[in-house]
């Protein structure tokens, strides 16, 4: 009998422990090398941790519990993988399922299985948010808090009935759940920001006019040269390099008594994950081409929904840019990502009617913010900063030539 312990993984100097969401494999199964063994989560980030062998896995911690770096949480016996693991051939005799059949309940994790048999429910109504379609435990719930949805869509709506608040599983009118480590963590740093910063915001307006002619016009053959789409977060992102190579003082930050000066240009992209806010870092932004940027943003929002972003995609970036106009929002004050001096708050895009010269015009609007720390940057910088931006977006042929 050959035993391989499974290790919780070191992730980062600062992070001593976490919780072990999830068994992806189940006790007594058979896992496989490089495939997604658990899920650990972290106060700084939720990863998938794979197999480092094949063989049969027997846990000793549980889900949900909290595990330290380095501890043994299970082991794979790596002499039953021969007997027991199917070949490989074995899987082309069987024809694939239809997409549309939905999950299976083999296809499903323990923790998913579990909760999907306690509540009797049926997997192929449930929409499942992680790697290739797969439910996570977080989509039932969802599903469960939003009731059960009707197996077949009704051709003519029904008139909007008020809407009711969520009704919990259990018919109870409160429930208590512990905060994760990353939702805790998110929240501590952001009352720090508060109480170590003096941050303060400045607004402007951005008509949008030519960056949409201009998506509109090349999008389909964009997507078909480079297999990635043209999105506007390419051309913010390039926008800020620009904007941040005018006005050096925003790249810059506080270390103590010294004032630290950045010559790169790595750039966050706050994306918003099932677990909380994280922020992966498009390295070198510089350098990229919008081709290059629209490939890194999708390959980093994929690994945060897939929870594979690992903590170097996180850590080191110079600036940070936030969309909520995704979710709707018209206008807010986006909270600094220390030790960063600014960040950069994109808004939902609106048909306003704005003065153009002595006439009145309909254009697409959005609103945009800048909160910065005023120790470091002064308004006028700040003020110059996001004008550059705006000046960016306005002429958009300007970023693709670099005057």
């Amino acid at each position: 009998m050959s035993i391989r312990d499974i290790k919780i993984p070191q992730v980062g100097e600062s992070i001593s422990e976490g919780v072990l969401v999830e068994w992806v494999v189940a006790d007594g199964d058979i896992a496989r090398i490089d495939e997604p063994l658990l899920i650990l989560e972290t106060d700084k980030i939720t990863m998938t941790v794979a197999a480092e062998a094949t063989g049969r896995l027997k846990t000793i911690a549980v889900a949900d519990e909290v595990v330290q770096i380095d501890q043994v949480v299970g082991s794979i016996d790596t002499s039953a993988a021969a007997a027991d693991a199917p070949p490989a051939v074995a899987t082309v005799a069987a024809p694939e399922a239809p997409a549309e059949a939905g999950p299976s309940l083999e296809a499903l994790s323990p923790a998913v299985r579990r909760l999907v048999a306690e509540h009797g429910l049926d997997p192929t109504l449930i929409e499942g948010s992680g790697k290739d379609g797969r439910i996570l435990k977080g989509d039932v719930i969802g599903f469960m808090e939003q009731g059960t949805a009707p197996a077949e869509p009704v051709a003519t709506p029904a008139p909007a009935a008020p809407q009711k608040p969520p009704v919990s599983p259990s018919g109870e009118r409160q429930t208590r759940a512990p905060m994760s480590r990353l939702r805790h963590r998110l929240a501590e740093r952001l009352v720090e920001v508060q109480q170590t910063t003096a941050m303060l915001t400045t607004f402007n307006e951005a008509d949008m006019s030519r960056v949409m002619a201009l998506r509109a016009q090349y999008k389909e053959g964009f997507k078909e040269q480079h297999g990635v789409g043209l999105g506007f977060m390419s051309f913010f992102l390039k926008a800020t390099v620009e904007a941040l190579k005018a006005v050096s003082e925003v790249n810059a930050w506080i270390d103590g008594d010294e004032v630290v000066q950045n010559h790169y240009y790595d750039i966050g992209v706050a994306v918003s994950s099932e677990k909380g806010l994280v922020v992966p870092v498009v390295r070198n932004a510089d350098t990229l081409s919008f081709a290059g940027v629209e490939s890194e943003i999708k390959r980093l929002a994929q690994s945060a929904q897939d929870r594979t972003l690992e903590l170097s995609d996180l850590s080191g970036g110079v600036f940070t840019i936030s969309n909520g106009g995704i979710f709707g929002s018209l206008m807010s004050t986006p909270i600094l990502n220390p030790p960063q001096s600014a960040i950069l708050g994109m808004h939902a895009i609106k048909k306003r009617p704005i003065a153009v010269g002595d006439e009145v015009v309909v254009r697409p609007m959005m609103y945009l913010a800048v909160s910065y720390d005023h120790r470091i940057v002064d308004g006028k910088e700040a003020v110059t900063f996001l004008k550059r931006i705006v000046d960016c977006i306005e002429n958009p042929e300007r970023l693709m030539l670099e005057v």
